[in-house]
């Protein structure tokens, strides 16, 4: 599956504590996303999906999250359609053991690329 990971102006990844969240981009966006901490040893926090804005400015307000805001915590989003959408997400969990999951979609995995690789 071909996938495009977003990453913020200046090709870097996204601070979602200084994202803005009244960008064009989110205001559409819809598919799957990874918030994450650490720029080299990588803890991944969240992985959901849904609208990406509305997601988004829920994790900004999770406490779990915010407990690292003071060492960065980036976040990339992937459009994926609403079909295949809890089947990426569910692939994203199994895969990258986020700390915090509110939810696990009942879906049969599909294997997407990761904005590391």
């Amino acid at each position: 599956m071909a996938n495009l990971w977003y990453k913020c102006k200046g090709d870097v990844w996204c601070d979602l504590f200084k994202l803005d969240m009244e960008h064009e981009v989110l205001k559409k966006a819809e598919g799957v996303f990874i918030i994450w901490t650490g720029a080299k040893e990588r803890k991944v926090l969240k992985v959901g999906s849904g609208t990406i804005r509305s997601m988004l400015m829920s994790a900004k307000s999770d406490i779990a999250i915010h407990a690292f805001a003071n060492i960065g915590v980036f976040v990339t989003w992937a459009e994926v359609g609403a079909v295949k959408r809890s089947g990426v997400e569910l692939y994203l969990i199994n895969k990258l053991k986020p700390l915090v999951v509110s939810y696990t979609p009942k879906a049969i995995p599909i294997k997407i690329g990761l904005p590391w690789d």
